[in-house]
């Protein structure tokens, strides 16, 4: 197998055409179908089969396509690799991260590295555990930087504690329910999960358990941080979010922070990428920076 017989695979099961591919590739159609031609005797096996809409691929060439984007992902790594090596200015990178981060430490890491990548392509994406691991699977991220289950994930991963912020409880300006400071006097409200239920959304329910109370059902479920935020300034819900991002929206004047006396749990950043990848000279300065600006930030726990 053959790069340019992949990216031709690949081109073709995204277009759903061979014209439509070799557009895409700026070559000709013969030389795709002579480059999937070969592909299929290399391989052994018939990776396409014509239809009305154009062209569509077997149960082996599904196999075969999920293999080459992966390996073309690592491929077009490799060669970036070496790029910065030899001319250490530009590059691609690409970052998940949850909300708290976003806020505190990436503005700060990435002004860090353009001071010598200025041409760095960056491109950051808000995605949490387990959002992440197909991230990690489909070669879409290099690493990410978020909360991480108590357990980790497992030995094919490498979570590196940064630190922790403390869970704040929102509610609307003016809310009826602001001046209390209790969680069970604030239980009958609706509540909005932020997160994936087993993911960072996992902190509703521990907050509610380890003050003896059961957690509230939550009907409502923000996938973003900024979601919820506006969701609770427009609304007579209740959300836990990290204390720094409630901060700033109760100096905006749209939220209140309640002043609950009961501990609730931290939250703790971790830099995430799997043990088998290889950084970029980017990767690797974006990866310190973050490491270096965590351990100097207000408002937060460095670890």
């Amino acid at each position: 197998m053959q790069s340019y017989q992949l990216r031709a695979l690949v081109a073709v099961a995204d277009a759903g055409s061979i014209t439509a591919a070799a557009r895409s590739l700026g070559i000709s159609q013969p030389a795709v179908t002579r480059a999937l031609k070969q592909l299929e005797i290399d391989v052994r096996a018939t990776l396409l089969y014509r239809n009305n809409a154009g062209v569509a691929l077997t149960e082996f060439g599904v196999a075969l396509v999920s293999h080459a984007r992966l390996i073309l992902k690592a491929t077009d790594k490799a060669e970036q690799h070496i790029a910065q090596m030899v001319d250490a200015h530009g590059g691609t990178l690409s970052v998940a991260s949850s909300a708290t981060p976003f806020m505190l430490v990436l503005p700060s890491a990435l002004e860090l590295v353009r001071r010598q990548f200025t041409t760095l392509d960056v491109r950051l994406q808000e995605a949490v555990y387990p959002t992440i691991l197909g991230l990690f699977r489909d070669g879409s991220i290099d690493f990410a930087i978020g909360p991480v289950p108590a357990e980790g994930l497992g030995a094919d991963f490498t979570c590196d504690p940064l630190f922790e912020v403390e869970l704040a409880v929102v509610l609307r300006r003016g809310h009826r329910l602001a001046h209390l400071n209790s969680l069970q006097d604030l239980s009958t409200l609706d509540w909005i999960l932020t997160g994936p239920r087993n993911g960072p959304g996992a902190i509703h329910e521990q907050a509610f358990r380890a003050a003896g109370l059961e957690p509230p059902v939550c009907l409502t479920h923000c996938e973003s941080v900024a979601a919820t935020m506006h969701f609770v300034a427009h609304s007579d819900a209740a959300s836990f979010v990290p204390r720094p991002i409630a901060k700033a929206f109760e100096r905006s004047r749209l939220v209140s922070v309640v002043r609950i006396s009961e501990p609730t749990p931290p939250m703790r950043i971790s830099l995430v990428r799997p043990n088998q990848s290889i950084l970029t000279p980017a990767g690797q300065a974006l990866f310190s920076a973050i490491r270096t600006v965590s351990r100097s930030l207000t408002g937060a726990k460095p670890l």
